[in-house]
């Protein structure tokens, strides 16, 4: 990490051809998944034919000449490793808060990217970490990917498969330049986990004491935002050297039901997002119901629908008649008003997710066609500078604009019909400051 001048051109040369090389043929299962696999859960971030699904920081597609495709690799040329510059990080379309990420590197003599994570893509960083930073860059925990020989005056815990900067691997086993190594990020809950060829290298626990001594003694004390919890996109960082990338695969983990995204550390409290875990409680809940005489959506007791609270997980049904054809769920325990990231884990029938405007008239932002089946699905929804995301797992959700307005204030909640029954669990809520 993170882009000091490009230096040792002849050797990036030599890189280019090493890298280029096959090793032998490439495995036959590349970009591929398993009966097994699927069945547990993954996907597939690439399918070693196109860039589907990723896109240039801070853009909307990928920039024309910089990432190509070749051998069923992700393949980054040399470059100036700039922000600006003729490449950039590639960045999943998708957001992720709980996860199992695998994939294979390679790099040549004197190589040096990273994979990217826990960072909030168009944050603009007043704090500027190298030579030609504009603060247009991914900032947020990295596991290193380097060629170790050349950099081995580097502080270990800026070798290869650290949690850059700030976590040293231990136990490692690393392959020779030229040849694939197999990396892996766990993010479960607050737990940070960084494997290295089969092997658990390198972990952490977001919020804790150790992690914020570490960052306070590190170059992120100059960026609050480092080790916050919070949905992410995941980057491959262009470094200004050649790099291969494959088999990239992710499974969503459930919501961790022991574990709170760190808030009131010294971190958070700084950064443009505070995060809370939220404890399921009756009293931060209230039912909605259409009123036809007042035009608008009227609070009841909970009892126009049926609502238990059991082991952290809520199970709500909605019981009305059919002078209500449909009811609300609604989260009243923090009022969304400006930047926030909403995320939850459900399952059952359900019409929509919502953000509801907080004096229950018609603005409404609607996340439609959830899935509806047995199996716990994670949710996101989210407003960023007055753009609203939603997603269903990886994917983006379909949304319907009720008059929802950049600044509009609301509530989170769900909309279930007469008859439909829903649980929720891991219920987690960040708002900006």
């Amino acid at each position: 990490m993170h882009r000091p001048p490009f230096l040792f051109p002849r050797l990036a040369v030599l890189a280019g051809t090493l890298l280029f090389q096959s090793e032998g043929a490439l495995a036959a299962d590349a970009n591929t998944l398993t009966p097994q696999e699927q069945a547990a859960g993954w996907k597939l971030l690439f399918d070693g034919r196109s860039t589907t699904g990723w896109h240039t920081y801070g853009k909307q597609s990928v920039t024309p000449g910089s990432w190509k495709i070749k051998d069923g690799c992700l393949v980054l040329p040399a470059g100036n490793g700039r922000p600006n510059g003729t490449g950039g990080d590639l960045v999943t379309n998708a957001m992720f808060t709980n996860f199992e990420f695998e994939f294979e590197w390679r790099v040549g003599p004197v190589g040096n990217s990273g994979v990217e994570y826990l960072f909030t893509e168009g944050e603009k960083r007043t704090a500027l970490f190298y030579p030609g930073d504009t603060g247009d860059s991914p900032m947020g925990f990295e596991y290193q990917v380097l060629d170790d020989a050349p950099h081995a005056s580097n502080v270990a815990n800026r070798l290869a498969a650290s949690i850059y900067s700030l976590v040293t691997p231990t136990g490692k086993t690393l392959r020779p330049v030229g040849k694939f190594n197999q990396g892996r990020i766990v993010v479960d809950g607050n737990h940070v986990e960084h494997w290295l060829n089969g092997r658990k290298v390198a972990e952490c626990e977001l919020g804790s004491a150790e992690l914020q001594r570490i960052i306070a003694s590190s170059k992120y004390k100059y960026y609050p935002g480092v080790g916050v919890k919070r949905a992410t996109s995941i980057a491959l960082q262009d470094h200004g050297a050649e790099v291969a990338y494959r088999n990239l695969k992710l499974r969503v983990l459930p919501a961790t039901t022991g574990s709170t995204p760190a808030a009131a550390t010294p971190a958070a409290a700084s950064s443009s997002m505070t995060a809370r875990k939220i404890p399921m409680q009756a009293a931060d809940w209230r039912v909605w119901c259409w009123s036809k005489t007042d035009n608008r959506w009227t609070e009841h007791p909970l009892d126009k629908m049926t609502v238990q609270i059991q082991d952290g997980v809520l199970s709500a049904s909605n019981t009305t008649n059919s002078n209500w054809p449909r009811a609300i769920l609604v989260y009243r325990g923090t009022l969304l008003d400006g930047d926030f990231i909403v995320s939850a884990d459900y399952r059952g029938q359900l019409e929509s997710f919502d953000l509801q405007s907080a004096d229950g008239g018609n603005q409404r932002l609607s996340c439609l066609n959830p899935p509806q089946d047995n199996q716990w699905h994670s949710i996101l929804l989210g407003r960023k500078q007055g753009q609203y995301v939603a997603r269903i797992e990886e994917a983006p959700a379909q949304v319907q604009n009720g008059k929802a307005s950049a600044g509009m204030k609301g509530y989170f909640c769900f909309k279930l019909r007469p008859g439909e029954q829903v649980e929720v669990r891991g219920l987690v809520v960040q708002v900006g400051r």
